[in-house]
């Protein structure tokens, strides 16, 4: 089960049974930083965009060579973020098989 899956029942259990933030955290598994984290959301969509459009530009070149041609644009920082919209959008080079 996920933090994000125990956040409701912890809540439930302070709201409910009056319990102590750090008492429903212990009962339900969470950690504290766990409870208290709220995800930000993240626009992914113009780069996803410019990622498939270098893609079927150039679709011979994987995703590290995709990242240093988003990176040059200034549109991305991370390896690992280009890795997973790489993966997500199902754009992997095709091996030639012998």
């Amino acid at each position: 089960m996920k933090p994000a899956d125990r956040k409701p029942i912890a809540k439930h259990l302070i709201k409910t049974y009056q319990l102590s933030e750090r008492k429903a955290c212990d009962l339900t598994g969470i950690s504290r930083t766990g409870f208290r984290y709220h995800p930000q959301a993240t626009n992914d969509e113009p780069l996803r965009q410019r990622l498939k459009s270098l893609a079927s530009q150039y679709p011979r070149y994987g995703y590290l060579l995709l990242h240093n041609l988003l990176r040059q644009e200034g549109l991305v920082i991370n390896k690992k973020h280009t890795y997973r919209l790489y993966t997500e959008e199902n754009l992997q080079v095709r091996t030639k098989e012998a």
